[in-house]
């Protein structure tokens, strides 16, 4: 049997990868008939360097603007035509202050953002996929991107960066297919994601909702329409604006098409073509409410229901009930007992779901 083993960052100290790696080692120890693959994976946060590494041809490191000033690394990853950059390696929330408040820490600039698009676009590539995940220290609606592109701090000349971008493709690798304004939008998440009280909250959606008017004066341009509602298609409420602190409102200004950046991977990495005929092992830390809405766990168990492939979920923490993952075809749940490592438990789900052929 192919097992195939898919999994998400542990953290800032634990690369999806490893951990991708130990469940499979537990698993071919128990399982040594098997053949096991292993892939790290990424919402389109942290990370998603690291796992687009294995098939860039390509490196070019640089120097960027950080979210609070001073200068911070960044790597371009090329293949073929195509320049993979990582937006957290930026704008990160690992880049606030220690000592900054919930508020202090999203108060960051997307300028670097700018700039690590512009040294993409530098390298000659037709196209740039732009990962972008929700653990920033910007929630700026993408303005510092923008100005640092040209379109200066008023938005004024914000028409010719948009019209400068046009013979670019670019893509934008999502983390939430959130918008960027209203009751689901990016300030709206804060309160559960970061922390902040409602009233903190709403002064950030109030700054996000003043801007997009700057936005809409600038382009001067008449949205386009609904073709189910028959209403204006605005643009702070398309699917994925609100990712990053509004960093996909911006490249969505700029043409970019949106996908999860999870289920982009499993296309650039050539995974969904192995999931037919494999069970598939999904490896997280937490699966839970957000879990089986967005990320890794929740487009890789996509992907292997359209394969028609079983699946189960391996988590250090399961918050939910089977009822909750059987709307994307996942047959079983496994958390660690006390003292077990992800190892161990991969070792001994093994046991059951892949027994020795009889002799």
């Amino acid at each position: 049997m192919r097992v195939v083993v898919l999994a998400d960052r542990f953290g800032p100290d634990r690369a999806a990868a490893a951990v991708a790696g130990e469940v499979g080692a537990g698993w071919a120890e128990s399982a040594g008939h098997d053949c096991v693959e292993v892939y790290g994976l990424s919402d389109g946060g942290p990370g998603f360097a690291d796992a687009i590494a294995p098939i860039a041809t390509d490196s070019h490191p640089v120097v960027l603007t950080g979210a609070f000033g001073g200068d911070v690394p960044a790597d371009i990853l090329v293949r073929g035509d195509t320049a993979y950059v990582d937006s957290s390696h930026v704008i990160g929330a690992h880049l606030a202050p220690a000592e900054a408040t919930a508020t202090q820490a999203l108060g960051g600039s997307s300028a670097g953002v700018g700039e690590l698009l512009a040294a993409a676009r530098a390298t000659g590539v037709s196209r740039i996929v732009l990962a972008v995940g929700n653990e920033v220290a910007s929630h700026d609606g993408g303005h510092g991107l923008l100005s640092a592109l040209g379109a200066g701090h008023d938005l004024a000349d914000l028409p010719t960066v948009v019209q400068d971008w046009t013979d670019m493709r670019l893509v934008l690798a999502a983390a939430s297919m959130m918008p960027l304004t209203g009751f689901h939008g990016a300030s709206a998440a804060l309160a559960t994601e970061r922390g902040l009280n409602a009233e903190q909250s709403q002064t950030f959606e109030a700054m996000l909702g003043a801007f997009t008017e700057v936005v809409d004066r600038a382009l001067g341009s008449t949205p386009s329409m609904d073709l189910l509602s028959g209403r204006p298609r605005r643009r702070e409420q398309i699917s994925g604006s609100g990712t990053g602190g509004g960093i996909g409102y911006a490249a969505q200004l700029l043409g970019a098409s949106t996908q999860p950046g999870a289920a982009l991977l499993l296309e650039h990495l050539g995974i969904r073509e192995r999931l037919r005929g494999s069970l598939v092992v999904l490896v997280a830390r937490r699966y839970d409410w957000h879990t089986v809405a967005d990320g890794v766990v929740a487009e890789s168990a996509k992907a292997a229901l359209e394969a028609a492939a079983p699946t189960m979920v391996l988590a250090q923490e399961v918050l939910v009930g089977r009822r909750e993952g059987m709307s994307l075809g996942i047959s079983g749940t496994y958390a660690p007992r006390p003292g077990e490592t992800m190892q161990q438990l991969g070792a001994r789900v093994a046991r059951t779901w892949s027994p020795p052929p009889a002799a």
